[in-house]
C-alpha cells in the first residue's frame, strides 16, 4: 500500500472520530441538510420478486459510491465483474453473470457484449455504463424476474433509475434547487465534481446534472514493484482515465395529473493504458492501449394519473440509445517488421463495436377493491430494436515512422445484425384475508428477431447464417402469509429467459479444404459454423422465505435453488461423420471420419442454491445494526463446480445517528470466506484459455470500513471514511479467477508476485464536500 495514503487515510479517521464527538451546543435548526431529494423508490422497487433490495440515494451517498463496484459493496452475493483493462462489465449474482444478469436504466437495457479473445485484451465492449451520480436508485434483484427487467434475467437483474427534476423540488410552487459537490478518493487518485441544477417555473421542469472525473488506476495492496515490466509486475499498469457524464431532463405539466418531458444523457470515458505487464521478450517492447467508451441517450415520456376505467395510470416512452466502444492498442514490435525488415517497428490493432438501441413502451397500473379482495395490476406492451456492428483494423508502420506499411481491414468479429423484440406482459397482485395474504402472478411473452446483413467484412462460408426468430414465453408467481402482525413466510417460482447474443448466434464462421478419401475430390468443410436453431437460455428459480419484523426489529432468511437450462456454450461437432477425409498441414497428412468443427449449443445445465440472510436493529434513536450474510454452490451437469460462484460472504455494521441528526458515523465489517480448490476444479472445459484447474485461489479475509458525514452547516455537508482500516492484504475471487500462472506476457500471464497487481487496495480513505441552496 502507499505510504502518503496510509498516513492521509489515518489523519482522515482522526478527524471522524473528533468532529464526529457530539456537541450540546449544536443548534437542531443547523443539524439538517438541506437535502431536498425525496426518492421513493428507495423504499419499494419495481420487482415482486421476494428477494430485492434497493440501494437509495442516501446510502449511495453516505458509502460514497464512486462506481458500480462501490454501489453493491455492501451486498453479499453479489459482485461486479471486472475485465481489467476494460473496466466494469456487469453484474455477478448468485454464480452467473455477464449477460445472464440483466441492466436496465429506465428500462432500457444496456448494450450486449461483444469481444475478441479475451486473452490478447484487444478488445473487449464495454455494456455500457451509467455515472452513478445520475442515479437515484439501484434495485438488486436476486433471482428470475424477465416480467420486470426482459431478457437476460437469469440469474437476477440490476435496474438502475436516473434522478428526476421533483426529487429536488418542492410539492408545489415555483423552486430552485442547486447543489455541487467534489471529492477525492484516493486509491485511485481520483478527483471528481458533480454540480446539479433544478427548476420549476410555472409548468415547466428541468434539470442538468453534470458530473467530471479524472483518475488514474486503482491501486493494488503493493506500492512498488521490483520489477518493471513483464509478468512478474506487481503492481497495476498505469491508466489514466478520464469521464464526463451529462444528464438533462425537461418536463411539461399539462393540468394536474399529466406530464410531458424530454430527457438527455451524454457520457464519454476514456482511458489511456501504459500496459507494462504485457511487455516482454522482443515481440512487445511497448504495448499501450487507448481506450473510448461512449453512451447517448435521447428520449420522449408521457405520464397520465387518469384513474379511469382502465387504468389508474399510464406512462409512454420512446428512446434512443448509442453506446459506442473503440480500442487501439499501439506496440513497439521487435519482430515481424515485415517487408520493409525495420526493426523495431510500430503496429496498431484498432477495434470498434456500435450498438444503436430504439425503444418504445406503454405501461399502465390499475389498483382497485372487490369487496375484501385487493387488486395491483400491472401491464404493458414494449417494441425495441438493436443494430449490432463490429469494426477492426490493422496497421503495419514503418520502422517508428508514421509511414504505413500495410493497413488490413479485417473480418468483422459480428454481422450487421438488427435484433427486434416484441414484447408484453401484465402482472396482478391480490391482497386477501385482510391483507395478510398476497399473491403475485405474472406472465410474459416476447418474441425476437435476428436479421443479419452480410457484406464484403463478414463472409460466411458454411453458408450456415441466416435469420432467426424465436419466442420466449416467461411466467412467475409467489405468495406472501403474515401469520401474525409480526412473522410472515413468503414463496415464489419463476422462469427466467435470456436470448442469444449477436455474438453467439452470428460468430465468425470459417472451412478448409479436405480431401474426400473415397473419390479423391477435394471438398470445403466446416472449421466453425453458426448455430440458426439455438434456443434461449431458461432458468427455474425458486425461493422460500421468512420475516420477522417489529418497530426495531428486521429479520429475513431465505433459501433458494435455481436450475438453469439450454446454457450457451462452443461445442465440437462431427460434420458428415461417415466419410472419412484427409487433411494435411505440411508434410503431415491425417485422416479422420468426419471433419470436426466447433459451434455455440444449447448443451450446458447448472443448478445453484444457497442460503441468504438480511437483519437490522434499531437498538435506539442513535444507535443501529445491519447484518447480511450469502452462501451459494453451483453444480453443473456433468457434476463440475460451478466456478464463477462466489465465496460466502456477509457484512456486519453498525451506525450512530447524532440526536441531532447532525452527523452520522458507520462502521462496517465485510468476512468472506476462502474459495476452495473443489469448487473451482473442472473436469472438461472447451474454452482453450480456461484451466481445468486454477493457479490462483482466493483466501479468506475480513475488512473494516469507517465513514460518516457531518452537516457544517444546514447548506454544507462533509463525508468522509476510511476504508480497509487495518490496511488487509486480500484478494477477490472475480479478479483472480482468470489469472494463469507463466510468462506469456502475450496472455497476461503472471509469475512470481505478479499476481500482487490484483490484490485489492491496502488502507484508503474517500472525502467529499457538497455545498446546495
Amino acid at each position: 500500500m502507499r505510504t502518503s495514503s496510509a498516513v492521509l487515510s489515518l489523519a482522515v479517521a482522526a478527524t471522524l472520530l473528533a468532529a464526529f464527538r457530539p456537541s450540546l451546543a449544536a443548534e437542531r435548526d443547523r443539524a439538517q441538510q438541506l437535502n431536498k431529494i425525496k426518492v421513493t423508490a428507495e423504499e419499494e422497487g419495481r420487482s415482486t420478486v421476494g428477494n430485492v433490495q434497493v440501494v437509495g440515494v442516501t446510502d449511495l451517498e453516505a458509502e460514497q459510491a464512486q462506481n458500480f463496484e462501490d454501489a453493491i459493496r455492501y451486498i453479499p452475493g453479489v459482485s461486479i465483474v471486472d475485465l481489467g483493462r476494460f473496466g466494469e462489465n456487469g453484474f455477478n449474482i448468485r454464480g452467473l453473470e455477464g449477460d445472464r444478469v440483466a441492466l436496465t436504466v429506465d428500462g432500457l437495457s444496456f448494450a450486449e457484449s461483444v469481444e475478441t479473445t479475451p486473452a490478447y485484451e484487444f478488445f473487449r465492449a464495454s455494456r455500457g455504463s451509467i455515472d452513478i451520480d445520475s442515479v437515484k436508485a439501484i434495485e438488486v434483484v436476486k433471482g428470475a424476474d424477465s416480467i420486470a427487467a426482459g431478457s437476460g434475467a437469469l440469474g437476477g437483474a440490476i435496474m438502475f433509475t436516473t434522478k428526476d427534476p421533483y426529487d429536488y423540488l418542492k410539492p408545489g410552487g415555483n423552486d430552485s434547487y442547486f447543489r455541487v459537490k467534489t471529492g477525492y478518493t484516493s486509491n485511485t487518485d481520483e478527483l471528481m465534481t458533480t454540480a446539479t441544477l433544478a427548476n420549476r417555473t410555472g409548468r415547466v421542469e428541468s434539470m442538468v446534472l453534470y458530473t467530471r472525473r479524472r483518475g488514474h488506476e486503482a491501486d493494488s495492496w503493493y506500492d512498488s514493484s521490483p520489477i518493471e515490466t513483464g509478468s512478474g509486475r506487481r503492481t497495476p499498469d498505469p491508466i489514466d482515465r478520464e469521464s464526463d457524464e451529462v444528464l438533462a431532463k425537461l418536463d411539461f405539466l399539462i393540468g394536474d395529473s399529466q406530464r410531458f418531458g424530454l430527457v438527455g444523457e451524454y457520457s464519454r470515458a476514456t482511458n489511456e493504458i501504459n500496459n507494462l505487464s504485457r511487455v516482454g521478450g522482443p515481440g512487445y517492447l511497448t504495448r499501450r492501449a487507448d481506450d473510448d467508451n461512449d453512451r447517448d441517450r435521447y428520449g420522449l415520456r408521457y405520464s397520465w394519473d387518469a384513474a379511469s376505467t382502465f387504468f389508474d395510470s399510464l406512462e409512454w416512452t420512446a428512446d434512443r440509445v448509442e453506446t459506442k466502444s473503440r480500442a487501439l492498442t499501439t506496440i513497439l514490435a521487435g519482430t515481424g517488421c515485415v517487408p520493409q525488415n525495420v526493426v523495431p517497428c510500430v503496429r496498431s490493432e484498432d477495434r470498434a463495436t456500435e450498438q444503436v438501441l430504439d425503444r418504445t413502451a406503454l405501461d399502465f397500473s390499475k389498483a382497485w377493491r372487490t369487496g375484501s379482495v385487493g387488486h395491483d395490476l400491472v401491464y404493458g406492451l414494449a417494441w425495441q430494436q438493436r443494430e449490432v456492428d463490429f469494426a477492426a483494423v490493422d496497421t503495419r508502420y514503418v520502422g517508428r515512422t508514421s509511414d504505413t506499411s500495410s493497413i488490413t481491414v479485417d473480418p468483422d468479429q459480428v454481422p450487421n445484425t438488427d435484433v427486434t423484440t416484441y414484447s408484453a406482459y401484465l402482472r396482478d397482485s391480490l391482497y386477501l384475508l385482510n391483507d395478510r395474504l398476497t399473491l403475485h402472478a405474472g406472465v410474459r411473452y416476447d418474441r425476437t428477431e435476428y436479421s443479419p446483413t452480410l457484406d464484403a467484412q463478414f463472409v460466411d462460408p458454411t453458408g450456415s447464417i441466416h435469420d432467426v426468430e424465436f419466442s420466449a414465453p416467461t411466467w412467475q408467481a409467489g405468495l406472501d402469509f403474515k401469520f401474525t402482525d409480526e412473522h410472515s413466510v413468503w414463496a415464489q417460482v419463476g422462469r427466467g429467459f435470456r436470448a442469444p447474443t449477436v455474438g453467439e448466434l452470428y460468430a465468425p464462421t470459417s472451412s478448409s479444404i479436405v480431401t474426400e478419401v473415397a473419390t479423391g475430390q477435394q471438398v470445403s468443410l466446416w472449421d466453425s459454423a453458426s448455430n440458426p436453431d439455438l434456443e434461449a437460455e431458461e432458468s427455474l428459480n425458486t425461493e422460500l422465505g421468512y420475516r420477522w419484523q417489529t418497530e426495531s426489529v428486521q429479520i429475513g432468511l431465505s433459501a433458494f435453488r435455481d436450475k438453469y437450462t439450454n446454457f450457451i456454450e462452443i461445442n465440437d461437432f462431427i460434420q458428415d461423420p461417415g466419410t472419412q477425409y484427409q487433411s494435411c498441414s505440411g508434410n503431415t497428412c491425417t485422416v479422420t471420419l468426419g471433419k470436426e468443427y466447433s459451434m455455440a449449443a444449447n448443451v450446458g445445465e447448472v443448478t445453484v442454491k444457497g442460503v441468504e440472510v438480511e437483519g437490522r436493529w434499531s437498538i435506539s434513536q442513535q444507535w443501529s445494526v445491519r447484518l447480511a450474510a450469502s452462501y451459494s454452490e453451483g453444480e453443473k451437469e456433468n457434476g463440475d463446480p460451478l466456478p464463477s460462484i462466489l465465496p460466502a460472504s456477509g457484512v456486519l455494521g453498525l451506525r450512530y445517528q447524532s440526536p441531532t441528526q447532525r452527523w452520522s458515523l458507520t462502521g462496517n465489517v465485510t468476512h468472506a470466506e476462502a474459495k476452495k480448490l473443489k469448487d473451482a476444479t473442472l473436469s472438461e472445459t472447451s474454452d482453450f484459455f480456461t484451466s481445468l484447474v486454477p493457479d490462483y485461489l482466493s483466501d479468506a479475509y475480513t475488512v473494516l470500513d469507517l465513514f460518516g458525514d457531518i452537516n457544517i452547516t444546514k447548506d454544507l455537508r462533509l463525508n468522509a471514511g476510511v476504508y480497509n482500516v487495518f490496511d488487509a492484504k486480500y484478494y477477490l475471487w472475480p479478479r483472480v479467477r482468470f489469472v494463469n500462472e507463466g510468462t506469456n506476457t502475450l496472455y497476461g500471464y503472471v509469475t512470481g508476485d505478479g499476481i500482487g497487481r490484483y490484490s485489492e487496495p491496502g488502507r484508503n480513505f474517500r472525502v467529499s464536500l457538497s455545498w446546495q441552496f
